[in-house]
């Protein structure tokens, strides 16, 4: 089942009515996470079984202990009496067993499920998280697998429910098939009112869904922004906006609890209908001696319970529907191809020189607008490349292609003359680390942001990565050295720290390829000092491409490519490109004037 998704920037939004909302598709989803507890399921399976029994047979051991006082027969009367109880108890004890092991399978589904999820999710493209909010991804991982559960519990009490609906039919028809068939002429009726009633609960349960996740959008958007919503003075006007949204969400809710409200006082009026037929048919029947009263009182107790599932029923309806609307969502994500993958036959990369040939590339995020247009670039073996020019010249793209986050539209890039799309993407990344401009540090240990790339590194290497880059000096002034607890996104280093440790992590990994985007912004001239010699560690015997913001990078660097609107608009060394004096002398003129030059 590969239903589409669409929405912001063609991004996964909501799921479309016309993809078939139908309760088997999930289900036959959900199949094959059971294989691995078929023989819990089984015994479930028995133990439902055994409880619909002991229900369907404990009205007629009522109308049994009836006639037997009716007829004045004592020894009978022991007799039912003693197997009502031993079937009450039989019933309790596989209600118990059902209840246990179907939990115990339910969760177990979940857990596939989340670690399937998250799986799928670290292996999309990111063009995928280009199209989508966090948030929306979140409500997916979070409430909707919630809202599952819900189904996986009711909804196998309401496959019992059904059993038990089942028998009480058949017992019905086998001790009295004429009240059986006049009893049971208002189902007709009952099963076309909640046919017509399904229809708008199902759409009103997606839109219960589809309204969970604009809130947990704007929540995580905003959580992650607090800096800029507090430093702009934005919180009135985002507390308006998610006003809006939060009340979209309570209308939503209330419009399906009036739908599910509103067939329960229908199914008491059938079924005080059907009561009325066995008391007016029935009774007319016992009083001319044609019908024992144990038959009508049987037949009484029967109606009772046929309504009780009919009623929980309707209530797990509300919930199955509401569960579909998530299951539908889950299985769409699952369903997302990532854009990038590993083409038939993709050999894995041993070793890399590091010689790098970008060949005719051209790249575009969507159709419409070409972000590269041509580039033609061999960068050496142990060469450094200083990419320079305007900001949305397209640098940060041209360097993306070469780990394949983005795949080339046109053209081609080779590593050591190999296409890097005939090699699996996890070799090819294991030669190739990206230093961004604002590092992401996890929350854990210093050790175990700098291990994050080697997970087989010693303590030892850490510590060693850490001197070459020079982080080792700040690092032993920590509370607890390396071992110190950084905060998310390392909130409580500096931005020149949170730099030196990504380049620490970065010699660790040890790639022949470096990726480095190497702003300064909010360094202090004492860490950028150390972070001068750091990079000049960090970039021996490595091919490195640097978007270079400082003019001592620039200046080291063995060639300038200048790139400007998506095109090489000229390549040499800083002195060349002074002489010629195209657009790298003109941002090099600019630069010194800021500087005061």
């Amino acid at each position: 089942m590969h239903m589409h998704y669409h929405g912001r920037m063609g991004g996964l939004d909501e799921v479309d009515l016309k993809a078939g909302l139908y309760t088997h598709r999930v289900v036959a989803r959900l199949l094959p996470f059971l294989g691995p507890h078929k023989g819990l399921v089984i015994v479930a399976s028995i133990g439902m079984l055994v409880h619909t029994l002991t229900m369907v047979v404990s009205p007629w051991l009522v109308a049994e202990a009836i006639d037997a006082i009716t007829a004045g027969d004592l020894g009978r009367l022991d007799w039912v009496v003693a197997i009502f109880a031993a079937n009450a108890l039989v019933g309790w004890g596989a209600n118990y067993v059902q209840l246990v092991l179907m939990a115990r399978v339910g969760q177990s589904v979940l857990y596939a499920l989340r670690n399937k999820l998250f799986a799928h999710l670290q292996g999309l493209s990111l063009s995928f998280y280009d199209r989508n909010e966090v948030g929306r991804i979140m409500s997916r991982m979070q409430n909707d697998i919630i809202q599952l559960q819900e189904f996986l519990t009711t909804g196998i009490l309401a496959f019992g429910d059904v059993m038990i609906l089942g028998g009480i039919v058949v017992a019905m028809l086998l001790i009295d098939a004429q009240l059986a068939l006049i009893t049971l002429a208002v189902l007709p009726l009952l099963f076309l009112l909640l046919f017509y009633w399904q229809g708008f609960a199902r759409r009103a349960y997606l839109s219960v869904r589809r309204a969970i996740a604009g809130v947990n959008s704007a929540l995580q958007e905003n959580i992650s922004g607090i800096r800029v919503v507090q430093g702009m003075g934005r919180e009135d006007l985002n507390l308006k906006n998610f006003d809006s949204l939060n009340m979209k969400h309570l209308n939503t809710n209330l419009d399906a609890s009036k739908l599910s409200s509103a067939v329960l006082p229908v199914v008491e009026i059938i079924s005080a209908l059907a009561l009325a037929l066995v008391i007016i048919f029935g009774g007319r029947q016992a009083l001319g001696g044609g019908l024992e009263v144990g038959v009508l009182v049987a037949f009484a107790l029967y109606i009772q319970r046929f309504f009780d599932p009919v009623r929980n029923l309707t209530m797990q309806y509300t919930e199955v529907q509401r569960a579909m609307a998530s299951g539908i969502r889950i299985f769409e994500l699952l369903d997302v191809e990532p854009e990038i993958k590993d083409a038939p036959g993709a050999r894995k990369l041993t070793s890399m020189r590091g010689e790098l040939q970008f060949d005719h590339v051209s790249f575009s995020y969507n159709k419409d607008i070409e972000v590269l247009h041509d580039i033609n670039l061999r960068i050496e073996a142990g060469e450094t490349v200083a990419l320079v020019g305007p900001t949305g010249g397209g640098k940060s793209t041209l360097v993306a292609l070469v780990p394949r986050l983005y795949e080339v539209t046109e053209g081609c890039i080779t590593v050591d003359g190999v296409d890097i799309r005939q090699v699996t993407r996890a070799s090819l990344t294991k030669h190739v680390a990206m230093v961004l401009q604002e590092p992401f540090l996890f929350s854990g240990t210093v050790k175990h942001n700098i291990r994050y790339g080697r997970l087989d590194a010693s303590d030892q290497e850490i510590e060693e990565a850490a001197r070459i880059v020079g982080a080792d000096q700040f690092i032993n002034r920590l509370p607890e050295g390396y071992d110190t607890e950084l905060q998310e996104r390392g909130g409580n280093l500096s931005a020149g720290q949170r730099q030196l440790i990504s380049f620490a992590r970065a010699v660790l990994a040890d790639p022949r390829i470096l990726i480095l985007d190497e702003a300064t912004a909010n360094i202090d001239t004492q860490t950028e000092l150390l972070i001068q010699k750091a990079l000049a560690s960090l970039l021996v015997g490595r091919t490195s491409l640097v978007i270079a913001h400082r003019l001592s990078t620039v200046r080291n660097a063995s060639r300038i490519v200048v790139v400007d609107d998506g095109k090489i608009a000229e390549v040499g060394t800083h002195d060349e490109l002074l002489r010629n004096g195209g657009v790298y002398a003109r941002l090099h003129s600019m630069t010194q004037q800021a500087a005061g030059l």
